[in-house]
């Protein structure tokens, strides 16, 4: 299973940076394609460490996706589309549900995992760098909002090569902002690349105007402050931040972040839109509230049912919307056994003392990363997206890691006392 191991990497770098965008000989050959065959052929034939494959099937997270993922295939003559569900949704849901397979398979030991976080968070690096700088050497900026009338302010994508909105590029930025503070506690070098990365996201958030960004920020740093001894110094730094953002930011942006808390701006209207907008996509999902309208469906419910043409911006009205209310109870039950896998975790490492800054370091982000990705989905869709399921394998093969270190010093232990 080591190639496929490997191949997996090199298949998170090909999806994560767009190579097959990037190098058009790679798109014609449907690069990402070969390696999910290439990464199911080896699951299929590779040597499997059947205690692993056992501990992994008797995990909560796992029966349940299996659980969901047969309810999505009995109820398919029953949605209100099957048809636009073969041709486009179990597409989309494939190429989502293979993270949580592959992790669980590949990425079954901790130096797999610091090669495997190392490899992710440089490609997400990357995706912040390339648009930031862009931005300050052509005026690059990827997309625009609307305000009042004919006025729209200009907002920051991802880069010419990345499919990202600028609500995804601000996802992105606070994907990367928990790992980087949380693992700078193993090394220097750790520490020298979160104080160039962290400051840099944040300004690239900034620059999204996106208000569920700035809320996500917002639950980041307080985690961040409640669980830092060094809370004075931390105080200060959010000043100096807050104090440096205000000043660089336009008076459209400070517009745009203000609509949060005030009706009195230019961006109210869009805000109050999106609340609205949660209580149509609800009642549109009531029109099937069963078995819903298939997987991928809700823009083409909306479209249909409340003339507008675009997914449900609430993850849980979407997957409301797509699976019905059925499958929305599945989903959620999927999210809180990924909150208990990490909490578990936390708890073993806590309770047994064990001393591994980087198992410790990679618990906590991961932890602060799944609860703001928790909060963001009352404002974003995702359920093709593929973070729900790299959450799903990360969070039951780093309880299997745990437990894995824990039997090593226990043998350990034994063997010294003898």
């Amino acid at each position: 299973m080591a190639n496929g191991y490997y191949i997996y990497l090199l298949f998170i770098t090909s999806w994560f940076l767009h190579l097959g965008t990037r190098i058009p000989a790679l798109g014609m050959i449907r690069f990402d394609l070969i390696l999910v065959l290439v990464l199911f052929v080896t699951i299929f034939f590779g040597n499997k460490d059947k205690e692993v494959i056992s501990s992994i099937r008797s995990s909560s997270t796992d029966k349940l996706l299996k659980i969901l993922l047969i309810y999505m295939v009995v109820t398919l003559p029953f949605v209100e589309w099957p048809g636009s569900v073969l041709r486009f949704g179990i597409a989309s849901l494939v190429k989502a549900v293979v993270f949580y397979y592959f992790t669980i398979y590949f990425v079954t030991t901790e130096p797999r995992l610091k090669t495997f976080m190392t490899v992710f968070l440089a490609c997400q690096s990357i995706r912040i760098i390339e648009p930031v700088y862009l931005h300050l050497t052509q005026g690059y900026w990827g997309s625009h909002a609307t305000m009042q009338g004919w006025e729209f302010m200009n907002r920051l994508s991802g880069s010419p090569s990345d499919i990202v909105n600028p609500n995804g590029l601000a996802f992105i930025c606070l994907t990367v902002i928990p790992f980087y503070y949380f693992i700078s506690r193993v090394s220097i070098m750790n520490r020298i690349i979160a104080c160039a990365v962290i400051p840099l996201s944040v300004y690239a958030l900034l620059l999204t105007g996106s208000r569920s960004g700035m809320v996500g920020l917002l639950f980041i740093s307080a985690v961040i402050f409640l669980k830092s001894k060094k809370k004075i110094v931390l105080i200060l730094l959010f000043i100096l931040g807050i104090a440096l953002s205000i000043n660089l930011m336009d008076a459209d942006f400070k517009d745009r972040y203000e609509s949060i808390i005030s009706s009195d701006t230019k961006n109210a209207a869009t805000a109050e839109g999106r609340l609205e907008g949660v209580m149509k996509d609800f009642e549109v999902a009531l029109r099937k509230p069963l078995f819903g309208h298939g997987i991928g469906n809700s823009r083409e419910a909306n479209v249909n049912f409340d003339n507008r043409d675009q997914p449900s911006h609430n993850l849980y009205t979407e997957v409301a919307q797509e699976l019905g209310f059925v499958g929305l109870a599945l989903f959620i039950m999927i999210i809180i056994s990924i909150v208990g896998n990490f909490r578990k975790s936390r708890k073993i490492l806590i309770d047994k003392k064990i001393n591994n800054v980087y198992l410790n370091s990679m618990n906590d982000a991961m932890l602060v990363w799944l609860y703001m990705n928790i909060m963001f989905s009352f404002a974003s869709y995702g359920l093709t997206s593929y973070e729900w399921y790299l959450f799903a394998g990360l969070s039951v093969v780093l309880k299997l890691i745990i437990e894995a270190v824990i039997k090593r010093t226990e043998a350990v232990t034994c063997l010294t006392t003898k």
